[in-house]
């Protein structure tokens, strides 16, 4: 037989497994947090304990539902066996259920704190189609066009991005036949996003409505669309602002926010947002030559860049973002564990109660050292979610008992577990004595 046609259905062979071994790479799509735990097994472990890996999620067992359903509170208007979808479940769930191919929150929710009913939208709740206003920042993956998701929950490429290039990557360097070709290190590709920015977190803990996109018209989404995480946030958002929102719904008299879902629009305002920039900007030639070193206090992508690929003054990107504090693959859902928040701080924070404050005189501040942590004064207890003031405010400022005026907003010292049990006299009183020249 002629040794060249047995050459063509070789290399036609050859063809169609190399075709097969390389599909298309093209735009990366989402493959969901289980595949990411065939190589991230430690980070997987720790992501599926916290509240994100159970923000939204189909109904299994009895144990997903917290709500009292034997309760004869009038609020109770559906029974238990109504609810396919549970959202939230460390400060209050609200049940959900799809009716024609569209998911709708129901009109009670549970407060799981103090153990009681609550109503939900009683008079709406069949007008809030939660793929409008919910799903993008409840769901991973979610399609603005098809109203479709890859996962319920934040999972894994809700920060990350979409991983299927990641994934076939991965397998290209590890499989032994790829390696047979792609034997070099050099071949190693993430396609993965590794972003320190605060946008990456702001994409949900913010209000407002999407960015239209072409041939959209107006804005639908309560949350950004076609937004790559660590990117620009304002391409696909418009936040909302005290000066375009009803203040007594959304933010205190003194601009900090009043609801959940506003950490970043807190943070943005915040000394924290703005390290770097105030870095170099207040530096002179006076001081101590401004070293790369400042960078560890003044800069989330130096601190948590390997010793090998550090920036530099003057290519480092961040100040201090929402991961240098917060670890999103292993935030905790027990209120002992945020209780240690005084260890981020004090790595650039002089906390000694025995520094003396030059500008006041005095000691830093009047409580004893075993009572109080630097998040009870600087982030205290602003936002009311589960029907109490469960989430501390994130503009890193202290709210003073004598700024407490009409708009009724929460001072450092009577919330949490401090002087709730004093009046604002008493707490206004203290807090002139100790602070002498203070006004605010």
């Amino acid at each position: 037989m002629n040794k060249r046609l047995l050459i063509i259905p070789l290399l036609a062979a050859a063809v169609i497994t190399v075709w097969q071994l390389h599909p298309e790479k093209g735009s990366p799509t989402y493959v969901t947090s289980s595949a990411c735990r065939q190589c991230h097994q430690e980070n997987y472990t720790s992501w599926n304990k916290t509240l994100h890996s159970k923000m939204f999620r189909p109904v299994k067992s009895d144990s997903d539902i917290l709500g009292d359903f034997t309760s004869q509170d009038p609020v109770l208007t559906f029974s238990r066996d109504d609810v396919e979808y549970v959202v939230g479940n460390r400060w209050e769930q609200v049940y959900a259920r799809k009716i024609d191919g569209e998911y709708y929150p129901l009109p009670a929710r549970w407060y799981v704190k103090q153990q009681k009913w609550s109503p939900y939208k009683v008079d709406s709740w069949k007008d809030i189609p939660m793929s409008e206003k919910c799903n993008g920042c409840h769901t991973t993956g979610f399609n603005p066009e098809t109203y479709e998701f890859s996962e319920f929950s934040i999972g894994c490429e809700a920060c990350h991005g979409p991983g299927s290039n990641h994934v076939n990557n991965n397998k290209m360097i590890s499989s032994l036949s790829c390696r047979l070709c792609h034997w070099s290190e050099g071949t190693k590709q993430t396609d993965i996003i590794r972003s320190v920015s605060s946008t990456v977190c702001g994409q949900c803990h913010n209000r407002g409505k999407n960015r239209p996109f072409p041939d959209q018209g107006e804005p639908i989404f309560n949350f950004p669309v076609q937004y790559t995480p660590g990117a620009d946030l304002t391409e696909s958002f418009q936040a909302i602002t005290p000066s375009d929102a009803t203040k007594d719904t959304f933010w205190w008299g003194n601009g900090v926010a009043r609801t959940r879902h506003q950490e970043f629009a807190d943070w943005e305002k915040s000394n924290h947002a703005k390290a770097l920039t105030l870095l170099k900007k207040n530096h002179t030639p006076e001081m101590q030559t401004l070293q790369d070193s400042c960078l560890e206090c003044h800069s989330t992508d130096y601190r948590l860049a390997d010793d090998a690929h550090k920036p530099a003054v003057r290519t480092a990107k961040y100040g201090i973002t929402c991961v240098a504090c917060h670890n999103p693959h292993t935030m905790s859902e027990t209120e002992e564990t945020a209780r240690k928040f005084n260890e981020p701080c004090i790595t650039c924070h002089i906390t000694d109660n025995t520094f003396c404050n030059k500008q006041i005189d005095q000691v830093h501040f009047p409580c004893p050292k075993d009572k109080v942590e630097c998040i009870d004064c600087h982030m205290p207890r602003v936002v009311k979610s589960g029907g109490w003031y469960s989430i501390r405010g994130h503009a890193f400022i202290i709210m003073s008992p004598l700024g407490m005026g009409q708009d009724g907003k929460p001072s450092s010292c009577q919330n949490g577990s401090c002087h709730q049990d004093r009046s604002l006299q008493w707490v206004q009183t203290a807090y002139r004595k100790f602070y002498k020249n203070r006004s605010e």
